[in-house]
């Protein structure tokens, strides 16, 4: 499970969900109180650790991106 918390930008959002295949990953988003940011979560089975390591990594680039 990966799990971050965004800017409630478009483009974040975006980006974020580019690094997931929808047809893999169970992808849920939820709107914080006030709606400046958004929670996101992803539940994949990844088959190694490099490879989350490897997502994380790639995550690392968006602006304004808090990784949980």
């Amino acid at each position: 499970m990966f799990k971050f918390i965004c800017p409630a930008n478009n483009e974040a959002i975006a980006q974020l969900q580019d690094l997931f295949d929808p047809e893999v990953a169970e992808l849920s988003l939820r709107p914080s109180t006030k709606g400046n940011y958004v929670s996101f979560t992803a539940r994949e089975l990844m088959m190694n650790p490099d490879a989350v390591v490897e997502r994380y990594q790639k995550a690392k680039d968006i602006k304004g991106l808090i990784s949980l």
